[in-house]
């Protein structure tokens, strides 16, 4: 709370007009800190969030600002997927959509930590998303965690590594299609990677 408060005496004097970088950055610190806050409306916080990090994006262009806009986007499509109001397919959806679009930006090349997170980001929202085929959905969330997996390894990244594993290993159990007890057999190796870091 007492971040918010510092962010929003901070707007005060980086106005969009004076300083539209300070401005942007600022707002996206605001947005980061509604995310994260355990506290008050949890509806209301993601929202916050959004309005903020849609605020950074008038000043953070593809173009003028390329890492700030996918930074900003990843943000964004973090809190589509955590806002609990709403249509939740079109919030995931949505998410699904500001994290590809960061990764016209975090090329696995050009920044392949942030591309691997957001693999993973798409692989939750896909694992979440209530519409359409659940089955492709779970296998496109696989594809997602197997893509992240490139980068986060187990000896440069554990912590991120276990966390996907884990996050295959759901992928698998919940698929609905295939080979049960083969989908379940590969969940199992997911899960006992996971254990090796957790």
């Amino acid at each position: 709370c007492l971040a918010i408060k510092c962010y929003k005496a901070a707007l005060r004097v980086r106005t969009k007009e004076a300083a539209p970088r300070g401005w942007a950055m600022t707002q996206n610190n605001l947005g980061n800190a509604y995310g994260d806050l355990p506290t008050g409306d949890r509806g209301e916080n993601p929202r916050r969030a959004i309005e903020c990090y849609e605020a950074a994006l008038r000043v953070y262009t593809e173009e003028a600002a390329p890492g700030d806009w996918a930074m900003t986007q990843h943000n964004l499509g973090i809190a589509y997927g955590d806002l609990p109001t709403g249509d939740r397919g079109e919030n995931l959806g949505q998410a699904i959509r500001c994290f590809e679009a960061a990764l016209r930006v975090y090329t696995e090349e050009a920044a392949p930590q942030q591309w691997a997170t957001v693999q993973n980001g798409l692989g939750v929202a896909y694992s979440d998303l209530p519409t359409g085929d659940r089955g492709e959905n779970l296998r496109r969330a696989i594809e997602h965690y197997e893509a992240a997996l490139r980068v986060r390894t187990e000896e440069a990244a554990p912590q991120d590594w276990a966390m996907t594993q884990n996050n295959l290993g759901n992928g698998y159990r919940d698929l609905p299609t295939g080979d049960r007890s083969e989908n379940l057999r590969r969940a199992i190796e997911h899960y006992e990677a996971a254990l090796r870091v957790y």
